[in-house]
């Protein structure tokens, strides 16, 4: 790799030396990025900033007793993970104009402004933190009573074996399949329950010019330019003084158009940097967390050394005035929290939403929870970090393509915080296609479970989760599980509607008094399921819930197939390495959410329906409709064949035990499973980029709206009518059971 001097700073002396520099010699490197040494404050020439001379930062040596030494840091040991690949050399436009020398400030200097006593006072209404308040109280009824009708089904199970001398092997597989798919939630539920305090964010501002220094990665990977440069023209003119922070615009495609296109820009703003990474071929270049660790180098390598703090953006969040301003306050406060991340928002949302692609229940709900456990993850863009932590790290994690994930839980090992800031300080872009979806959700699957083994699934015993609390250990692991579950679950997505094709009972019973019990507590479970939905669902948007309650279901077959092809099977058996394309970098033959451009039907039925998979899709709900079918069929046959007068009473017996067993799964997994069938055929439409943004004089883009309103769906609306009515079906079922 050649060396381009442009780059090279003379003031910085080799990685592990010490330097002896001229007392008399004005000093060239007290930097407000020189947190990496020791300087001289009657070096800085401002009587108003000073250098932590009492505390040095955990990767620092001490500082020489002569005033004109300066400690340089030494070299990543050995047994850390290192970049494969330094930053490239070549760079294009790089201002002459250097970043204004000062010293860190001290932080009694740092002017902290509290706004509210809840970070979230303007997106959480009163009665919605009264609701996640209760949530507890409903989650635990659900446990309760769905063991109490857990066990008392295999209680019945085993005392119709002993009394009828047979083993009814359809009820014993439903009890166990049922069980399987709820797996799941209880997990999710136990993770929730094991936070039940009320968390407590305030709302924050960093005021005035005295700031600590930020280096901002913006990675990209092959985006469309006119995206990226507004992503970069935002970053530029953030409420932040230009002299305290950089941005590094780390492209991990080395497009040339790109270099050429940041030219005014680069001249423009004496902040703006650019580097393209080389990739040297056979070598691994880790994805995004090498592009990440290679502009960290890079920063370090310009002049003034590194920052005080790291910030990450992707190409398409534009990241909100008050960006920085509004995540360093928690950071400068709390010496025990290494990262603070924000939410991530959409403002090209379809209105509609059908793929669920906003994972609002994980941004009002979950990572609010998690944040209590100081367990929050690093979500990729807008997350801001001490750098030191990563120093001591030794780099960043490269085990795991959810290399974000990996950190912030990397971070709780050492023994630090990783907290969430539930305010809107960013705003970009979701998959535009079924296709980029599919392989962005896939991608966090696999990514998931690669954290989870490189975290010894948060399990005791390992150096690398030696510090985590109990709750952040579960946290790893609830995650992990429930994204390896989606294996048996896809399974036991077949297995429910091929019982009522067997045609034995689904649920058996001696006498009326075991049938209508084991009525009774199924219709207490599923009324408590359905109110735990409601009190969970409406904090994060209730349309949104459910939505996200079917897109769970509808994933499953992809997240399954990702898990075993990338993670479980040998490459003989199917299994295949993992191939990472940043989601905006897939190229969109479909166009199927741009009304003038979208492909046709029979081309969307081939792209969609073939090489998306959603014909597994289609085979499904025809199973389900087809069981349906045949139970009802069964259900006739009893009543023409039965006793006169009875017919009616067996028929509708026949179908309480099977098919309209609550909570009707076969019903629950058709509706789920007809969303991507009816993407293909009716796709939502939204409007250009362009028409979704605004620009201020100066040429920045902001978004119109930061969250995109939803609205019912045509399914979404099938699914609540259809639990509205298994609600009022186990009221008359519970009811009834005492009179008949």
């Amino acid at each position: 790799m050649d060396d381009n001097p442009e780059l090279e700073s003379s003031h910085l002396p080799p990685l592990g030396q010490h330097v002896q520099s001229d007392p008399d010699a004005e000093s060239t490197n007290s930097d407000p990025f020189s947190n990496a040494y020791a300087v001289n404050p009657s070096q800085t020439g401002s009587s108003n900033r000073q250098s932590r001379t009492g505390t040095p930062h955990p990767y620092q040596q001490p500082s020489s007793q002569n005033a004109s030494e300066v400690i340089v840091p030494v070299q990543h040991q050995p047994d850390q993970i290192i970049p494969v690949n330094v930053p490239s050399r070549r760079q294009y436009g790089v201002s002459n104009s250097s970043m204004q020398n000062s010293d860190r400030y001290d932080p009694s200097e740092f002017i902290i402004e509290q706004l509210n006593e809840f970070d979230d006072v303007d997106l959480v209404k009163p009665w919605q933190r009264w609701l996640i308040r209760i949530n507890p109280l409903v989650s635990v009824s659900v446990f309760l009573t769905y063991g109490a009708y857990f066990s008392y089904r295999v209680w019945c199970n085993w005392s119709f074996r002993q009394l009828q001398g047979g083993l009814n092997s359809a009820t014993w597989i439903f009890i166990a399949a049922e069980g399987i798919c709820i797996a799941p939630y209880f997990f999710w539920i136990l993770l929730l329950l094991l936070c039940p305090e009320q968390r407590k964010r305030p709302k924050l501002r960093l005021r005035g010019g005295a700031v600590p220094s930020v280096d901002v990665m913006l990675t990209t990977c092959g985006e469309v330019v006119p995206m990226i440069l507004d992503t970069a023209l935002a970053a530029c003119n953030i409420d932040y003084p230009t002299d305290r922070y950089r941005i590094i615009i780390c492209d991990d495609d080395n497009d040339t158009s790109l270099a050429e296109a940041l030219q005014p820009m680069l001249a423009k703003y004496p902040q703006l940097y650019y580097q393209a990474r080389e990739k040297i071929e056979g070598v691994p270049h880790h994805y995004k967390a090498g592009n990440l660790q290679s502009g960290i180098d890079f920063a370090a390598a310009l002049q003034g050394g590194a920052g005080e703090f790291l910030a990450t953006l992707d190409s398409d969040m534009i990241p909100h005035p008050e960006w920085l301003r509004a995540l360093l306050p928690h950071l400068l406060r709390d010496d025990e929290l290494g990262l603070v991340s924000p939410p991530q928002t959409f403002y090209n949302v379809p209105l509609q939403d059908p793929l669920c692609q906003t994972i609002c229940d994980f941004t009002y709900f979950m990572e609010v929870k998690k944040d209590a456990m100081g367990a929050a993850w690093c979500t990729g863009s807008g997350v801001v970090f001490k750098r030191f932590i990563l120093e001591e790290m030794g780099g960043w994690p490269t085990a795991s393509m959810a290399e974000d994930q990996l950190l912030s839980s990397m971070m709780n090992g050492m023994g630090y915080k990783a907290g969430y800031v539930h305010e809107f300080m960013q705003c970009g872009l979701i998959p535009e296609s079924i296709v980029n979806h599919l392989k962005q959700r896939t991608r966090w699957a696999v990514g998931t479970m690669e954290a989870a083994a490189a975290l010894r699934w948060g399990l005791p015993g390992s150096k690398i989760t030696k510090h985590m609390t109990f709750r952040q250990r579960w946290c790893v692991f609830t995650f992990a599980f429930n994204t390896l579950m989606t294996i048996p679950v896809f399974i036991c997505y077949f297995i429910i509607p091929a019982l009522l094709y067997w045609g034995h009972d689904l649920m058996v019973y001696n006498t009326l008094p075991e049938l209508r019990n084991q009525i009774r507590l199924g219709a207490v479970w599923v009324i408590t399921l359905r109110l735990n939905e409601i009190v969970t669902g409406l904090p994060s948007g209730y349309i949104q819930s459910q939505r996200s309650a079917m897109a769970y279901q509808f994933m499953a077959p992809y997240l399954a197939m990702a898990i075993l092809r990338c993670y479980i099977l040998p490459w003989w058996l199917g299994g295949k390495e993992i191939a990472f394309l940043a989601s905006g970098a897939i190229r969109n033959k479909l166009k199927e959410r741009y009304k003038s451009q979208r492909a046709g039907l029979w081309v969307r039925i081939k792209l969609m329906g073939w090489d998306c998979e959603i014909y597994v899709h289609l085979i499904l709900s025809l199973v389900c409709v087809g069981a349906f079918g045949i139970d009802t069929w069964r259900a006739v046959k009893i009543s023409r064949e039965a006793q006169e007068g009875k017919g009616p009473v067996l028929a509708l017996r026949h179908l309480l035990v099977n098919s309209m067993l609550p909570p009707v799964w076969w019903l629950m997994i058709l509706i789920a499973f007809l969303v991507p069938v009816g993407y293909v055929f009716w796709p939502p439409t939204v409007p250009e980029r362009e028409e979704l943004i605004t620009r201020d004089e100066k040429g920045v883009a902001q978004p119109t709206v930061k969250e995109v309103k939803q609205v019912w769906g045509i399914l979404p609306l099938v699914r609540e009518a259809v639990w509205a009515l298994t609600v009022c079906y186990c009221v008359v079922l519970f009811v009834g059971s005492f009179f008949f």
